[in-house]
């Protein structure tokens, strides 16, 4: 297993530290996963506590896996080959930070 880390850079210089195995996951797609969701969520590296990471990898099973530590919560997301999939679950923390965001583009 190789271990690398890309940063996830906020507006205002904070960072979301994003690890994977990169004999699974290729760094390219993940650097255009991380820019994909930089673009629907600019601020959330900014607004997540200091030291939140995400970290993907691949169990013993074969299914991928995400493990994303907000503060002193951790969620975690799994499927069988998509590594989009496991990226969703960045929308799911964000609309915990900003319920009232989600419920203004529902009325609307």
């Amino acid at each position: 297993m190789s271990t690398r880390v890309l940063p996830w850079v906020g507006p205002q210089g904070a960072d979301i530290l994003v690890g994977f195995d990169d004999e699974v996951f290729d760094p390219e797609e993940m650097q255009r996963q991380i820019a994909s969701m930089s673009e629907a969520h600019p601020n959330l590296p900014d607004e997540l506590p200091w030291g939140s990471s995400f970290a993907f990898a691949k169990d013993g099973t074969g299914h991928l896996f995400a493990r994303f530590r907000v503060g002193d919560t951790v969620y975690r997301n799994a499927n069988r080959d998509s590594l989009h999939q496991l990226w969703e679950s960045v929308h799911y923390i964000a609309n915990l930070l900003h319920p009232l965001r989600r419920v203004d583009k529902v009325a609307s």
